[in-house]
C-alpha cells in the first residue's frame, strides 16, 4: 500500500505532531510519503524524524502550477490514497481530484469553520474555498467523535467519515533543557512557585482571556506563575490585558517554543482553555512529562481526561472554576504528581502513535480493498439493552470474522447507536438515507430480537417486511439473523411475513419454537437453520467494574442476590403487586437480598420503583442508573438466581451460569426456557403471590442442578451462535 499525505508545509503545534506521529507509524508497516508546498521548521522537523518528504514550493496559495508536478508524482510512484491535512492541501485537492483516479481523503483537525476566525479577509475566502473543497472528497477522517458529529450536521455522509484520536510515542526520549535553563532563556526567576502552562497559538479559539482571567484570580490567594507558549494575532491584546489587571510579571509569554518538551518539563500543571479542539497534542505532550492538565471539556478531552482522577474538566469560558481546580493543583503537590502519572499511563494505554497508525491503515484498506457492507436492521436506538446486546454481538462476531466488514445500522437514533458500537448508523425513519444504504449495501440483516410479530405492533412488522421487499427490488441478498418469530396473528399479516420468509436469501432461528411457528405458517423456504441468540458470543464487563456499579448505586449485599427482571405488561399493576407479595415471603422465608434490574432503561424503573415500594424491605434493591448491555450481564453474573420476564435478562443469566425462573408472556421466553430445559416458569397472565412462591421455591430447591445443566448448554449455544455469521459472510461472498 502506498499513501501520499498533502500538507501545506507551514504548520505548527499538534498538527504538525500528529503527522509526524502518524508517520512514523505508518511507514513501520506500508510506504507513505509526505509533499508539502512550503519549506518551513515543519519540514526540518520531518526530515530530523527520518521521514519521506518533498517539498513542491508554491508561490502563493493561488499558485497552481504544481498540479502537474503532482500528478506526475502519484502516477510515476503509483500511489494508491491521497491523504490532506488542512486548508491549502484541501484546496489543492479539488484540482488534483479531476487529474487523478484515487480516492482521496482528508483529516479534519479542527473546526474548518473556525480556522481563520481572527482574520476577516482570510475566513472570508479561506475559509469559503476550504469549505467548497471539503465537499469534494470522497472520505474524512475526524480526530474526534465531537467531529465526525460536526460533519454529520453540516451535510456530509456518515458512511464516508471515520474517527480516529490522536495518538503520541510514549517510548521515544525526547529532549529538553532542565527546569533552571528553560526559565533563564526567558529571564523567569524560580523562586519555588508553580508554574502554570499554556501551549496554544494565540487566537480566539483557544481563548486565552479565560486563562488570563482566571490567573488573577488565582494570584489573588497564591504565588504561581503562569506561562504562554505561542504566538498569533491576540498577542498585543493578551498582553495589554494582563497589564491592566496588573499581573504582567506573573504572566509570560514565551512566543513560539521550539521544544517544547522542555516547556512540560518546566511547568507544573498544564491547562488549555480552547472553544473547540479535536484531540489535542499538547495534553498528550504535557501527560508524557507526567503534568495534570486542567482543560475545557471540547472535543475528544474526555476520552483521556477522567474529571478528578487524571486531571480536570472545566466549561468552557469558566475562569472561576478553572480557579477553583488550579488552586485544588497549587495547594497539594502530591495530588499533582499521582494525577500526573495517572495521564500517563492512560495515555500509554489508549493513544499511543501505534495505535493510531494501526487504526489509519484500517481505514485505508476498507477504502482501497473493503469488506461486504452489510445493512443491519432491527430494534435499535431505543435503549433496550437486550436489543443493544445484540447489536453489540452481532457487530463483534463479523468484525472478529472480516475486519474490513462496513456495517451500517438503521437506528431511531443514529448517534446513539455510533456510540455503544463501530459501526456507521443511518436514520430508520428518514427513507432516502434507508435507499441509499441499502443501494450501496451487499447484504440485508434483519438482525436478532422478535422482529416479525404483530402482538406489540403491525406497523412494526410491516416496516421490517418492507425493507425486505425494498431490498429485494433492489435486488440484494437478505438474511433473517437469529430472529424469534411470532406470533403474527392477522391473517393478511400471515400471508405478507410467509410470502417474504419465502423469498429471503438464508433465515436462522433463535430456537425450535419459532421454526415450528413458520412451519405452520406455510413457510417453505429450505434455507432455515436453528442457531441461538447472538448475545451468546457477549462478554460480560469485568469484575471491577460490576463492584464500583454496586458501590456507586449503594448496594452492599450481605446475603445471596436474586434478581428480577419485569416489563409492563397489560394488567401491569396486578402483576406489580403479586410479585411485590411474593418478593416479600421470598426474602423472609429465603434469607436473601432482591435487585430489582431495569432491562429498557428508563421505560422498567418505573414499574421496578413500585414493586420496591411495595415490598418496602431494605433488602430490596433497584438499580437505578443506565448500563450497558456488558455492565448488566456482569451484574447478573452476581447472581445467586435470575426471575425474570424479559428474554435477554435470562440469556444474560445463561450466559453467566446462572439459574433461572421465566415469566412468561411471550413464546421467545418459553422457547428459551425449552432450549436450556429449564422447567421453571409461569405466565404472567393472572400471576398471583401464591403461585409466584411456589415455582420460586423449586427453582430455589434445584439451583446446582440448573447451574450444571445450563454450563453443559450455554457453550453448545455460543457455538450456534457463531454460526450466523459464517452463514451470512457466505451469503455476501466475501
Amino acid at each position: 500500500m502506498k499513501v501520499l499525505h498533502l500538507i501545506s508545509g507551514g504548520d505548527t503545534g499538534g498538527a504538525k505532531t500528529h503527522i509526524i506521529a502518524l508517520l512514523k507509524g505508518l511507514n513501520k508497516e506500508i510506504d507513505a510519503q509526505i509533499i508539502c508546498f512550503i519549506e518551513d521548521t515543519f519540514y526540518d522537523d520531518v526530515v530530523k524524524a527520518g521521514i519521506p518528504i518533498k517539498v513542491f514550493k508554491q508561490k502563493s496559495r493561488s499558485d497552481l502550477t504544481i498540479i502537474s508536478r503532482l500528478v506526475d508524482e502519484i502516477q510515476e510512484k503509483g500511489y494508491d490514497l491521497i491523504h490532506c491535512h488542512g486548508a491549502r492541501a484541501n484546496f489543492i485537492a479539488q484540482f488534483l481530484k479531476g487529474k487523478v483516479k484515487k480516492p482521496f481523503i482528508t483529516t479534519i483537525h479542527s473546526d474548518y469553520k473556525l480556522d481563520f476566525k481572527d482574520n476577516f479577509y482570510k475566513r472570508l475566502v479561506y475559509t469559503t474555498l476550504n469549505t467548497i473543497a471539503l465537499r469534494r472528497f470522497d472520505y474524512y477522517i475526524g480526530v474526534s467523535d465531537l467531529f465526525r458529529k460536526m460533519l454529520v450536521d453540516r451535510g456530509f455522509r456518515r458512511d464516508r467519515i471515520f474517527v480516529t484520536y490522536n495518538g503520541i510515542d510514549c517510548d521515544s526520549q525526547e529532549s529538553y533543557v532542565p527546569r533552571e535553563e528553560f526559565l533563564a532563556r526567558y529571564g523567569i526567576e524560580n523562586r519555588g512557585q508553580t508554574f502554570v502552562g499554556i501551549a496554544a497559538r494565540l487566537d480566539k479559539v483557544k481563548d486565552h482571556v479565560t486563562f488570563i482571567e482566571a490567573a488573577k484570580l488565582v494570584l489573588q490567594e497564591e504565588d504561581a506563575t503562569f506561562l504562554i507558549a505561542g504566538e498569533g494575532g491576540e498577542t498585543e491584546y493578551l498582553q495589554e490585558l494582563t497589564r491592566r489587571y496588573g499581573i504582567q510579571d506573573k504572566v509570560k509569554f514565551l512566543g513560539y517554543v521550539q521544544d517544547p518538551y522542555s516547556f512540560f518539563n518546566a511547568i507544573d500543571i498544564n491547562t488549555l482553555t480552547s472553544v473547540s479542539e479535536s484531540f489535542p497534542y499538547v495534553i498528550l505532550e504535557g501527560a508524557k512529562m507526567m503534568k495534570p492538565v486542567v482543560t475545557t471539556q471540547v472535543g475528544g478531552v474526555h476520552m483521556l481526561v477522567e474529571n478528578g482522577e487524571n486531571g480536570y474538566l472545566v466549561p468552557v469560558g469558566n475562569e472561576v472554576i478553572l480557579r477553583d481546580r488550579l488552586l485544588k493543583l497549587i495547594r497539594d503537590e502530591e495530588l499533582r504528581e499521582e494525577m500526573g502519572r495517572k495521564l500517563f499511563m492512560a495515555v500509554r494505554r489508549k493513544f499511543s502513535y501505534a495505535a493510531m497508525a494501526e487504526s489509519h491503515i484500517r481505514i485505508y484498506e476498507k477504502i482501497l480493498h473493503g469488506g461486504p457492507n452489510v445493512v443491519m436492521s432491527g430494534y435499535f436506538g431505543f435503549d433496550n439493552s437486550g436489543d443493544d446486546a445484540i447489536l453489540k454481538a452481532i457487530v463483534k462476531d463479523m468484525k472478529e470474522y472480516n475486519r474490513l466488514v462496513r456495517i451500517n445500522v438503521l437506528s431511531k437514533d443514529p448517534d446513539k447507536t455510533e456510540s455503544i458500537c463501530p459501526v456507521v448508523s443511518s436514520d430508520r425513519f428518514k427513507i432516502r438515507d434507508v435507499y441509499k444504504s441499502l443501494r450501496d449495501s451487499d447484504i440485508l440483516i434483519s438482525g436478532g430480537g422478535s422482529l416479525l410479530q404483530d402482538v406489540t405492533s403491525t406497523r412494526s412488522l410491516l416496516y421490517y417486511l418492507a425493507l425486505m421487499r425494498l431490498a429485494f427490488l433492489l435486488k440484494k441478498p437478505v438474511m433473517v439473523y437469529a430472529n424469534g418469530i411470532g406470533p403474527v396473528n392477522k391473517p393478511f399479516n400471515r400471508f405478507l411475513t410467509k410470502n417474504t420468509l419465502n423469498r429471503v436469501q438464508q433465515i436462522t432461528l433463535r430456537d425450535r419454537g419459532s421454526l415450528e411457528y413458520i412451519e405452520r405458517m406455510g413457510v417453505t423456504n429450505r434455507n432455515v437453520k436453528v442457531t441461538a441468540d447472538p448475545v451468546f458470543t457477549l462478554e460480560a464487563a469485568d469484575n471491577n467494574r460490576v463492584n464500583q456499579i454496586f458501590v456507586n448505586e449503594g448496594i452492599y449485599p450481605k446475603k445471596p442476590l436474586v434478581g428480577v427482571s419485569v416489563r409492563y405488561w397489560k394488567d401491569d399493576r396486578n402483576l406489580a403487586r403479586e410479585i411485590s407479595k411474593g418478593l416479600q415471603e421470598i426474602i423472609d422465608e429465603k434469607n436473601v437480598e432482591v435487585l430489582l434490574i431495569p432491562m429498557h432503561y428508563p421505560e422498567d424503573l418505573e414499574i421496578c420503583q413500585r414493586i420496591r415500594g411495595a415490598v418496602d424491605r431494605e433488602d430490596c434493591h433497584i438499580l437505578q442508573a443506565k448500563y450497558t448491555a456488558e455492565e448488566i450481564m456482569g451484574i447478573i453474573g452476581k447472581l445467586e438466581m435470575m426471575v425474570a420476564m424479559r428474554l435477554h435478562s435470562l440469556i444474560y443469566a445463561a450466559t453467566r451460569k446462572v439459574p433461572m425462573m421465566g415469566l412468561i408472556y411471550d413464546p421467545k421466553v418459553e422457547g428459551l426456557l425449552r432450549e436450556l430445559e429449564i422447567p421453571y416458569s409461569l405466565s404472567v397472565d393472572n400471576l398471583d403471590a401464591d403461585s409466584f412462591k411456589e415455582v420460586f421455591d423449586a427453582a430455589w430447591n434445584d439451583l446446582d442442578n440448573m447451574r450444571e445443566n445450563i454450563s453443559e448448554k450455554e457453550e453448545r449455544l455460543k457455538g450456534l451462535a457463531q454460526e450466523n455469521i459464517e452463514l451470512a459472510f457466505r451469503i455476501t461472498g466475501r
